[in-house]
């Protein structure tokens, strides 16, 4: 009786001391922790559970808590308790996670130091914190362990959302939109862009200007809220006649703002009327000068009084500033404007083929419609060569910076094609120059001859085969393959007898049995030696191919015509009709 009393205490005694070292459950994310000799991970030497121990293992966290992100970076290290927020030993089921009496719908996002605002504020938990939007690297591989994080996501407009505009606009959405809806920009005005709206311009609709486009892409996540965008770049608006059709046909010249103004079609001014006084200076003003302010020429300007004497006008450059960059200077002079241009306006030039035949690179055959900006690409690097005096001046002036950073000035030699080409062939034929097989008129129609100027002359069914059938691209980003190639023909065909004819070390010579005429006849091949010992005579001359060498399956979804270990005798192929009775009868 004694000895059980004593169990009975011993057992309680154990009892009370598994509840003082394990106060319950770890949740499921921990259970690899269980156990009363697995404390001392959490619990240094017994004690409270340390952040230091929290951190070796959650490292994810480390780099934000340095730099002061996110959530647990803006709490001060004395204030950042992992257990205030996370509490252990509530069971396996239990939230590592605590949001506080209104749960997490009354979460304070600005505690993150990212406010919901406007739409952003409706929006549920799970429909930005999803895996597709994390951005953050350390939360993408948090995601291989466990179903979900608040972790990672970025804050920028396109990490959650499609940019609307395809590119055209700059990045940063918030210099037009707000968080209370998509549609209005009221950061946006018309007036800060390069085309200000005057007069009757303010009242046209935005479609009417930029219409509809689609772009015809497919894509991913995010998806676009719609198929169709606004076009806004590239949309010509420097002459009146981009957008509005000339009902004059031509027969007052390209300028409408010599007779209309943005006020109303109806409404007709005269500039030459208007600027009458100046006819009878030096300088009348003609074109696209008619619409220039005359503080524009005359000032003034910070720090210079108004000049209406003596102002420089015998050349362009008197006034302008090289629109080039220095491009078309020769021998230290720069040539007239009116070469090119007009004083009806900068575009579009009047320089055509006639004028480029005298340059050191004539137009000829498909070069001559090639538009000009593709051979004068836009090269951003010329700006850097506008003396910084020339800048100044113009913005003291608040003048427009009319510059155009088209190349003109090139240093590669025009004689030879990979000066603006890019070689399509990757250096397959990089000993022969473009011309041996392309011409000027057309890139695709060549003077390449295959049965002359390859090593491999096109005979038989080959002359009747495309040309890609042998010449393709092994991948997306590859070129199409020219040299070198295969000449034999399992270079180019499939085995479709499954190598019974290969000898070892050497493949089959299709040769042997076929010709090029066609595949299957005429054929070389006739069924007596020396291609094969066995002679077709009396029956078997009828009997078709298939009959005997029949498809067999030689690999997982391939078969073969079996020609080779077939036997050679008759009861090799027939059943004995006689059941044996003339067994070792020898003829």
């Amino acid at each position: 009786m004694k000895r059980w009393l004593v169990l009975a205490l011993c057992g309680a005694a154990f009892a009370a001391r598994a509840d003082l070292f394990s106060p319950g459950e770890l949740s499921k994310a921990h259970t690899t922790l269980e156990g009363l000799s697995q404390c001392t991970k959490c619990h240094p030497a017994g004690g409270q559970l340390s952040q230091g121990t929290c951190l070796s293992c959650h490292e994810e966290l480390q780099p934000r808590l340095g730099r002061g992100l996110g959530l647990h970076g803006r709490i001060s290290e004395e204030k950042r308790n992992c257990e205030q927020c996370h509490h252990e030993h509530q069971g396996v089921n239990a939230a590592l996670i605590d949001w506080g009496p209104a749960g997490e719908k009354g979460f304070n996002h600005l505690r993150t130091g990212w406010a919901l605002k406007g739409k952003h504020a409706d929006e549920k938990c799970a429909s930005c914190h999803e895996k597709r939007r994390i951005v953050w690297p350390p939360a993408l591989k948090l995601m291989e362990k466990r179903p979900a994080t608040r972790l990672g996501v970025g804050n920028n407009c396109t990490d959650c959302h499609f940019d609307e505009h395809r590119g055209q606009q700059q990045e940063d959405c918030e210099f037009c939109h707000n968080e209370k809806d998509w549609k209005s920009a009221p950061g946006f005005n018309h007036a800060d862009t390069e085309y200000p709206l005057r007069g009757k311009h303010k009242q046209v609709k935005c479609t009417a200007c930029h219409p509809s486009d689609k772009d015809g892409e497919p894509h991913g996540f995010p998806a676009p809220k719609s198929e169709t965008f606004m076009r806004f770049a590239p949309l010509e608006h420097r002459a009146c006649l981009d957008c509005h059709k000339d009902v004059h046909e031509g027969r007052f010249g390209l300028r409408c703002q010599s007779c209309h103004t943005v006020e109303g079609w109806h409404i007709l001014r005269n500039a030459t009327t208007e600027r009458q006084f100046h006819e009878k200076t030096k300088f009348p003003l003609k074109g696209a000068h008619l619409d220039v302010d005359c503080v524009s020429c005359h000032g003034p300007f910070p720090g210079q009084k108004a000049k209406f004497k003596g102002l420089p006008h015998d050349t362009c450059s008197d006034c302008h500033a090289d629109a080039h960059m220095g491009q078309m200077v020769v021998k230290g002079k720069l040539p007239d404007c009116a070469t090119c241009h007009t004083e009806q306006g900068f575009m579009p030039p009047k320089y055509g083929l006639l004028e480029h035949g005298k340059t050191r690179y004539p137009l000829e055959g498909a070069h001559q419609v090639v538009p000009c900006a593709a051979c004068h690409e836009p090269t951003p690097a010329l700006r850097a060569k506008i003396p910084k005096a020339v800048l100044v001046d113009l913005k003291k002036k608040k003048h427009q910076e009319l510059f155009s950073n088209a190349l003109f000035d090139f240093s590669k030699p025009l004689e030879r094609c990979e000066s603006c080409h890019t070689d399509v062939h990757e250096g397959q034929f990089k000993d022969l120059k473009c011309d041996t097989c392309h011409g000027l008129a057309s890139f695709t129609k060549l003077r390449f001859d295959h049965q002359k100027d390859s090593r491999y002359p096109l005979e038989g069914a080959h002359l009747k085969v495309a040309c890609e059938k042998c010449h393709f691209a092994s991948g997306p980003h590859e070129p199409v393959r020219y040299k070198p190639l295969e000449l034999t023909c399992r270079g180019c065909h499939l085995d479709v007898h499954a190598g019974q004819f290969s000898k070892t070390g050497e493949p089959a010579k299709c040769e042997t049995c076929h010709v090029l005429e066609s595949w299957k006849k005429p054929l070389r091949f006739v069924h007596r030696p020396p291609f094969t010992e066995f002679v077709l005579d009396g029956q078997h001359e009828k009997a078709k191919c298939e009959s005997c060498h029949r498809k067999v399956t030689v690999a997982r979804g391939v078969t073969a015509h079996q020609y080779k270990g077939l036997p050679l005798t008759c009861e090799g192929c027939h059943s004995d009709f006689h059941q044996g009775a003339f067994k070792g009868f020898e003829p």
